[in-house]
């Protein structure tokens, strides 16, 4: 059976131009340059994430790597990991940069010791 042209495969751009970003509904262009969750496969099409609430992996600051959504995951997390530990552990995590603290966390999210 002969191949017709264009038979297996589409069109390299996005189906949609525009996107809104599933956390705060900002309108951001499907790219690369604007959608963090460019080139994935949503279940929500028509979606995607802003760089300000997905994290911009091209920012230097770590912070703004994490976005508004994991900064708020994780603070939320680095705050119950405080209220676990004695004291005397306590005023050692306070101290801790927070790249460590999200470290920490991370790694308890890994072993299964917390979600």
């Amino acid at each position: 059976m002969e191949r017709m042209p264009n038979d297996d495969h589409q069109e390299s751009q996005p189906a949609h131009a525009y996107v809104k970003c599933s956390c705060c509904g900002e309108l951001i262009r499907n790219s690369p340059e604007e959608n963090n969750d460019f080139g994935q496969n949503s279940y929500d099409e028509g979606f995607g994430m802003c760089f300000r609430c997905g994290g911009d992996p091209n920012s230097e600051d770590f912070r703004t790597r994490l976005g508004w959504g994991g900064q708020l995951f994780f603070d939320a997390r680095i705050k119950e990991v405080r209220e676990w530990l004695n004291p005397k552990n306590r005023a050692k995590f306070d101290v801790m940069d927070y790249e460590l603290q999200v470290a920490l966390v991370s790694r308890l999210i890994g072993r299964g010791i917390m979600i």
